[in-house]
């Protein structure tokens, strides 16, 4: 029989089956007969007491590079103005709080009077100025160093 007489695909399949298997029948019984190989049981290994390890620290990578350090921006001329000004303001408010500071210590009584009082009755009251003047000078003779001259009325 011929390939080409055979038509439909299922008739070809059922003859190209049968032709494959009896090739491989025929090979396999010319073939010398071989016991198969036994596999061995595996041994089981004998169990030691084994130490605990710590366990193993994963690799780090290096630490970064540290970044470049920033470059000083110049400064301007007007910024170094107002710090020049900024300073002496600050150091003028120092000197100007320790003054403060002093005239606290000094009593009430013989601490200046503001200049811009105005009097409810009208006009300086004389005999207040005349009594402040002399509390003014009291306080001086009491706190004057032994090298200073004399007081004397004026």
């Amino acid at each position: 029989m011929k390939i080409y007489e055979i038509v439909s695909a299922d008739e070809k399949l059922g003859l190209a089956k049968l032709i494959f298997n009896n090739t491989f029948n025929q090979l396999a019984n010319e073939l010398p007969q071989m016991p198969r190989p036994v596999a061995k049981p595996i041994a089981k290994p004998i169990a030691t007491k084994t130490k605990p390890r710590a366990p193993k620290r994963a690799p780090m990578a290096p630490p970064p590079k540290p970044l470049p350090k920033a470059k000083a921006i110049p400064k301007t001329p007007t910024q170094i103005k107002h710090q020049q000004q900024k300073s002496q303001q600050d150091y003028a408010d120092a000197v100007k709080k320790r003054f403060d500071k002093d005239t606290v210590k000094m009593p009430k009584s013989l601490q200046p009077l503001p200049g811009n009082i105005i009097s409810p009755i009208g006009g300086g009251d004389a005999e207040l100025n005349r009594k402040l003047d002399l509390a003014r000078k009291d306080y001086e003779l009491q706190n004057r160093d032994s090298e200073s001259k004399p007081w004397s009325p004026q």
